[in-house]
């Protein structure tokens, strides 16, 4: 009885949800195969296959694809706030705004039995429809993602694999807290919309990368391996930032003296300054001073250790929100 008094409740929700996700899949399937056709020269392709793979993406970017592309990422990100606010926040809030708790919890379901109906249909079907989001995008973008090698890196990670479940799921338990502390709707969607961002740009910039271990290494800087320089002639001194790692995030990379210290300069004002040498003037008298590049990064290889990882971690979240949400409607809710 629960579920159906919880589907009647989400069924508009539920029904606009299934139809986007529906429309975008019926444009994925009808733009499949654009990837498919490009794709044909490096699925051929059995050695030195660089410049067949940069000739696909050049062409992939050019294509009728590339717009559905973005738009597979963008609704990938956009799915699990949606659902906190306006799935999630109004479920308790409307009841707790409008006073109609009251007479749902004169019935025969118990207070707990309530929540808890509400919480696993609303939990269960975020969980679904962005699975089917993530799974639909993760396939059409498989092509592609293993070409670029770039799926570990920030703007893709959270749009792939099982990371975009675990969002969802937390984002839904999240409205649902927000509205049963602040018992207003409007208030609580705006809230859990604000507070979600703030997780989701806090996790790529301080949390991800510390999930599982980093890879460290430091390899001879050459000229080739440097990617900026900074120099300053009125002090002599000078930054290097290092070449990224191919296919991998890569957290740090910078140039270091023999003792381990970061290298600031001196630099060569002959080479370095812009107004008597240049970018390759510098780069080579870097690599006469035999300093290394340090590299901290994640390979591609983490990245399903990193989702799950992640995954969890949200997960965990969900259920540490949803045991208060259980602890405030039995002793503070009156």
């Amino acid at each position: 009885m629960m579920f159906w008094f919880t589907w009647r409740q989400f069924r508009a929700q539920t029904v606009v949800a299934a139809g986007a996700i529906a429309a975008l899949g019926v444009l994925l399937l009808a733009t499949a195969h654009i990837i498919t056709d490009l794709h044909a020269d490096v699925a051929a392709c059995t050695s030195d296959c660089g410049g067949v793979i940069d000739a696909f993406l050049t062409q992939f970017h050019d294509s009728a694809a590339f717009p559905v592309y973005l738009i597979g990422l963008c609704a990938a990100y956009a799915f699990p706030p949606l659902v906190g606010a306006f799935w999630g926040a109004p479920l308790i809030a409307r009841e707790l705004e409008t006073g109609t708790y009251r007479l749902a919890w004169n019935q025969s379901v118990t207070r707990t039995r309530w929540l808890a109906g509400k919480l696993l249909f609303g939990g269960a079907v975020a969980a679904i429809g962005s699975g089917l989001l993530s799974l639909a995008v993760t396939l059409w973008s498989s092509d592609v993602d293993v070409a670029s090698k770039d799926r570990i890196l920030p703007l893709l990670y959270g749009s792939r694999g099982v990371v975009p479940v675990a969002y969802a799921v937390f984002a839904f338990v999240l409205g649902v807290t927000i509205g049963i502390l602040l018992r207003r709707v409007v208030a609580a969607m705006a809230t859990t919309l604000a507070v979600y961002v703030a997780v989701a740009v806090a996790m790529p910039l301080w949390l991800r990368a510390r999930l599982v271990p980093v890879r460290h290494e430091t390899i001879p800087l050459t000229a080739d391996a440097i990617q900026g320089l900074s120099f300053s002639p009125s002090k002599g001194t000078m930054s290097v930032r290092g070449a990224e790692v191919e296919g991998a995030w890569t957290l740090s990379s910078g140039a270091i003296k023999a003792d381990g210290s970061a290298f600031t300069g001196p630099g060569d004002p002959t080479a370095c300054d812009p107004a008597t040498g240049g970018p390759r003037q510098c780069g080579d008298w870097l690599q006469s001073q035999h300093l290394t590049l340090d590299r901290v990064y994640h390979p591609d290889s983490q990245f399903w250790t990193l989702q799950w990882a992640e995954a969890g971690l949200f997960l965990g979240l969900a259920a540490v929100l949803a045991a208060l949400c259980f602890w405030w409607i039995r002793q503070r809710v009156v």
